[in-house]
């Protein structure tokens, strides 16, 4: 039976691949990335949504979208922040909303898909150069600010070894404090349930169950300097995964 699910999953990926993910982005490619995303972000949520459900075979039992009408358009506005617990947390996101991430450098060599990714709006990053740092910070602040394109950015960096949100003085505020200054909305989110999906050595555990809240956006003006905000930033994303895991971990548990 497990080896089924994982030929299942593997034939299902091929085939959203290149019949789903693969023309949508060559279709988009001749247009600006605003037009582009507007084709490819619907493909991408479906494909996501297949993926989780009948390739992973897992539960998408919480899915709570508290943001308002306004930053639910495609591609989103705001910058959008999140806890960052595997590789599903992508698609998992997707179901929710389609805003264009910083990705490894690394990411580019995966046949197609990381070519797919980078059509689809994402920013490589060199994360051991320094110049590859900036220039994709001053891409990120102009595609904001300029284009009012919404960015997806993980404050942790690298995922989370323990499953849990790392605190406060451990993840990265640079684009949480430019949002402050620039006066942008941000958006947290929180997940859980993703890191039990795959095993350790990459192979599918169904049945998990995974929840996500979108939270309320959270303004800029409404906070009297950019620690504050950032803090509110990141409270309320572990605020959400505590929410989660509290009704979803007694689930999950009796998996293993």
């Amino acid at each position: 039976m497990t080896i089924l699910i994982q030929i299942k999953a593997i034939l299902l990926c091929i085939f959203l691949l290149f019949f789903a993910l693969l023309p949508a982005c060559l279709l988009a490619v001749p247009f600006s990335l605003t037009r582009r995303l507007k084709i490819v972000c619907p493909v991408w949520s479906f494909c996501s949504k297949l993926l989780l459900r009948y390739g992973c075979h897992a539960h998408l039992d919480i899915q709570e979208d508290l943001r308002a009408e306004a930053f639910k358009g495609t591609p989103p506005y705001g910058l959008y922040v999140c806890n960052h617990q595997s590789f599903v947390d992508i698609p998992f996101l997707m179901t929710m909303y389609q805003a264009p991430t910083i990705m490894k450098k690394e990411v580019l060599y995966i046949p197609i898909l990381g070519w797919l990714a980078w059509f689809s709006g994402a920013m490589p990053v060199s994360r051991s150069k320094v110049t590859s740092r900036k220039k994709v910070l001053d891409q990120a602040k102009d595609r904001m600010t300029k284009n009012k394109i919404g960015l997806l950015v993980y404050p942790e960096g690298t995922r989370s070894k323990d499953a849990l949100p790392k605190h406060y003085d451990k993840i990265k505020r640079t684009l949480l404090v430019f949002a402050f200054n620039e006066k942008i909305p941000v958006i947290p989110t929180s997940i859980y349930g993703t890191r039990g999906v795959l095993s350790s050595r990459g192979l599918i555990q169904p049945g998990r169950h995974l929840g996500i809240i979108v939270h309320k956006e959270i303004l800029p003006q409404d906070y009297k300097n950019s620690d504050e905000f950032c803090r509110a930033i990141w409270g309320k994303v572990i605020e959400g995964h505590d929410d989660i895991k509290s009704r979803l971990a007694p689930l999950n548990e009796t998996l293993s």
